[in-house]
């Protein structure tokens, strides 16, 4: 099993309380991502070394760059259109979910579709959280009984989807149907110990990352999901992550330090900060 340590990608860069949604937006050699908690949208022009946030006016899950230099994002009660000069919040798709709820990951599917999931926050959660699809001005719900919907991705070639589900500690793996936007035949890909999966990213191997919330690491499975490498992170909480930069030879990784006591903080001073490893063939 291959072994790689991380290493934080910038340290003038604001930690976030909690981050995620990292994404590469290849046009533009950036990285966008959010800081949940608190209600910031991050870009970060790589090759300059430039950073911009933007503030919003509710708990942020995920950025996209969109039309006309607008971002779609995900807001605690749907999804909206952001004016990044003027501010404006424009919604699209809302949703009336209950007490305790907001969306949570959102993820573009090889066709453009954004695929969002919500999570159930309260202290002792019910499985009320669930998996939708944006179709339209309108979310439809693709699969409930989640307390925690999180992180997707597809394989290479878009015939599977695969999806987190945090709380029972399981990553899915469906039959993706791309022409209608269906998944089909769910079934086990892994099951993760000593952490919860989060955020999922796939590469043109048909490897899948995914981000270990409280195990301080991303785990590498393969096709068959087996373990196959891990990138080791400084910090215990592991959110998100992408592969980006040339030829998508790096991985970025977003970290939180929510939930965490002054000590644990003290112990790992750069939770909540980007990290990155560059991958080795």
């Amino acid at each position: 099993m291959k072994t790689s340590n991380a290493q934080p990608l910038d340290l003038d860069l604001p930690a976030c309380q909690l981050g995620e949604g990292i994404h590469w937006d290849a046009p533009t050699l950036s990285l966008w991502w959010v800081d949940i908690a608190g209600k910031c949208i991050h870009r970060y022009d790589i090759e300059a070394g430039k950073h911009r946030s933007w503030s919003v006016s509710k708990e942020v899950s995920f950025v996209f760059p969109h039309t006309d230099g607008q971002l779609l994002i995900g807001l605690s009660n749907g999804v909206h259109v952001l004016d990044p000069e003027s501010g404006e919040e424009r919604p699209v798709a809302l949703l009336d979910l209950p007490a305790d709820h907001r969306l949570n990951d959102g993820k573009m599917d090889p066709d453009g579709r954004l695929w969002v999931g919500t999570i159930n926050t309260s202290a002792e959660p019910t499985n009320t959280a669930a998996l939708y699809l944006l179709r339209g001005d309108r979310l439809e719900e693709v699969e409930g009984g989640y307390t925690n919907a999180n992180g997707k991705a597809w394989s290479a070639d878009a015939g599977l989807m695969y999806h987190a589900d945090t709380g029972r500690e399981t990553i899915w793996v469906y039959d993706y149907i791309g022409g209608d936007g269906l998944v089909a035949n769910k079934r086990v890909f892994t099951r993760t110990a000593e952490g919860s999966p989060d955020g999922l990213e796939a590469d043109s191997d048909g490897n899948l990352y995914a981000a270990i919330f409280g195990g301080s690491r991303v785990d590498v499975f393969s096709p068959r999901g087996d373990l196959v490498g891990r990138v080791d992170l400084p910090v215990p909480n592991v959110t998100s992550c992408c592969l980006g930069g040339p030829g998508r030879k790096t991985l970025f990784i977003t970290t939180a330090f929510d939930g965490m006591s002054s000590e644990e903080r003290q112990k790992a001073p750069l939770s909540g900060h980007v990290f990155q490893v560059h991958l080795q063939a």
